[in-house]
């Protein structure tokens, strides 16, 4: 099985070298087609979804067939914004439920007139669980947006997620997303000390220290802020690949999509 996660980039008005939003929306829409060509591909998570680029995202995911659960809106600076899920259709009878964990002192997620943003995050942070069930394996899949300001937010959010997943019986669980950090950072340090029943999935035995998750159009830096927390136990049994266009002016976004092949 298979797993899609891509940051699709919510900012309309940019400046160059960004490409202008025409040309992100259709790069995005040409490269989720061509993507989920692959059937092996059952969820998708998506990061910087918001009121710009939900409809597109929507028609292009209803006609390969997946179907976006439950959304799940987050108070940011500048709008709002969701970590969305989509799954095959094949497998909607098969999903238990969805999840929706907020990173700051909230113990439940909150409605959106009433989200307070804590740790001194940017924006009301969240990791959206789906729980469902592919050829008699059950699997807990999070998807995770950490806040790009606040190195406290990204722990505790992280580690939240983390621990939560140690309360639900599964065969797999993992969170994927936009990190905002890398793995040698020491957010992701301090995260492995807190709970060392995972460890970082980031790059496979092919990996080209030059493919950046995250290339900003036109960044210098090896910036590798997309990839999974995986159960340090059952590392052996994921691969991970980053989605790189030939020309970068053909990305639908500054990060690229990810797949995590379990």
């Amino acid at each position: 099985m298979k797993i899609l996660s891509y940051n699709i980039y919510c900012i309309k008005n940019t400046e160059y070298p960004t490409p202008n939003w025409e040309t992100r929306q259709n790069n995005i829409k040409r490269i989720l087609n061509d993507l989920l060509k692959d059937t092996e591909i059952k969820l998708c998570c998506f990061q910087e979804v918001n009121e710009n680029n939900i409809d597109l995202l929507t028609e292009t995911l209803k006609s390969n067939n997946f179907n976006i659960l439950e959304k799940f809106p987050m108070k940011t600076e500048h709008c709002n914004q969701y970590n969305l899920v989509a799954i095959r259709n094949e497998l909607k009878e098969t999903l238990n439920y969805v999840y929706c964990l907020p990173h700051g002192k909230d113990t439940e997620y909150m409605n959106i007139e009433n989200q307070i943003i804590d740790y001194n995050m940017s924006d009301y942070r969240t990791t959206v669980f789906a729980n469902f069930k592919y050829k008699s394996k059950k699997y807990l899949v999070g998807n995770i947006h950490t806040d790009y300001i606040s190195p406290e937010g990204k722990i505790k959010g992280t580690v939240k997620s983390l621990n939560y997943m140690d309360t639900i019986n599964c065969d797999y669980r993992l969170i994927v997303g936009d990190m905002n950090m890398v793995c040698h950072m020491s957010e992701a340090y301090n995260i492995l000390q807190q709970n060392n029943n995972y460890t970082i999935l980031s790059r496979n035995k092919n990996f080209n220290i030059l493919d950046n998750s995250w290339h900003g159009y036109g960044t210098k830096e090896q910036v590798n802020v997309d990839f999974a927390f995986v159960e340090k136990s059952k590392i052996d049994n994921y691969e991970y690949q980053i989605i790189k266009q030939t020309n970068m002016k053909d990305e639908g976004s500054d990060h690229r999509p990810i797949i995590i092949t379990i």
